[in-house]
């Protein structure tokens, strides 16, 4: 029996001791709540992370390269958003080439409620699209302030095309073509030959410089690209629901009144009774034809005297 208790009376020890060295509810709860922020932070960041419009196209100075950047996002409102994508463009030396900013209807649904009034309910869409021309070295900044007004990023396209070994064989095409220009032109005024070979060499050098040219222009126009570069944006908010009730024109609002209605049946009537007579004079030959056979039936049926 004395063993039995001590036993006992060691096991409780025992269980009093680890109850308390082991953390308590308070302790528990408080290492539940940090656990739970802990995840939230990390799924904020994540968030936050996905939604960041950040671009680094820094590229080697030797190089050349034609930028054109797309992005679509939401914002809180289209129209101070494309205000404030108008006005950084502008901060950073850059200029507006496209806007359409438009309202879309969809889900437009109809519900009656009454005999003259339905209810209209529908879905409208606000979006814009903006193409900017933006200095190429700017282009990353302009793009990190974007992320002020982006509630949810849908995707970013970043596409760069080198063009450096085009500008170059342009460049010596170009630089050909006048010297062969320059040519041609002392062998027209140096040597003696006829008209004809005279207009032929002329023409001949008139296409080259024309080809010359074209090579210029398509050499300013690859410069200017790589200068400027193309940001294409797709801005859109939240839908709006909107609903309305329609009230539709009643039918019988115009109806004269009962006395009114009465006189117009009886003219109708004395107009439709003038039609019947009409109709029984022009069917006069029928009553004759009736009239003929009554008098031979009645004429048939007579006994004859013997």
């Amino acid at each position: 029996m004395p063993t039995s208790q001590f036993i006992i009376s060691k096991t409780i020890l025992l269980a009093i001791l680890l109850s308390a060295c082991g953390p308590s509810a308070k302790e528990h709860e408080e290492k539940r709540i940090a656990d739970s922020t802990r995840v939230a932070d990390s799924l904020a960041g994540v968030q936050k992370s996905m939604n960041d419009l950040n671009l680094a196209t820094k590229t080697p100075a030797e190089k050349k390269f034609i930028k054109t950047a797309e992005t679509k996002f939401l914002v809180g409102n289209v129209r101070k958003a494309s205000e404030k994508i108008e006005d950084l463009a502008a901060k950073y030396s850059g200029y507006l080439i496209y806007s359409h900013l438009q309202n879309r209807e969809s889900d437009q649904s109809r519900m009656e409620l009454s005999r003259d009034s339905v209810l209209i309910s529908k879905q409208i869409i606000v979006e814009n699209q903006i193409e900017l021309r933006i200095p190429n070295e700017s282009l990353d900044s302009l793009v990190r302030e974007l992320n002020k007004l982006i509630l949810f990023l849908d995707y970013r396209i970043v596409k760069m095309d080198e063009i450096t070994f085009n500008l170059l064989a342009n460049q010596k095409a170009s630089e050909r073509l006048k010297n062969y220009d320059v040519r041609q032109k002392r062998h027209i005024d140096t040597k003696a030959s006829k008209l004809k070979e005279t207009t032929n060499a002329e023409e001949n050098v008139l296409n080259r410089q024309n080809q010359a040219d074209q090579l210029e222009v398509e050499n300013l126009a690859l410069a200017d690209q790589v200068k400027y570069c193309r940001l294409t944006i797709f801005i859109y908010q939240k839908p709006i629901y909107y609903k309305e009730i329609q009230v539709l024109p009643n039918p019988d609002s115009n109806r004269p009144n009962l006395f009114a209605r009465i006189l117009n049946a009886l003219v109708d009537g004395w107009i439709i009774f003038e039609y019947f007579i009409i109709f029984l004079f022009r069917i006069w030959w029928l009553f004759v034809l009736f009239a003929a056979g009554f008098v031979a039936f009645k004429f048939w049926r007579k006994p004859r005297r013997k």
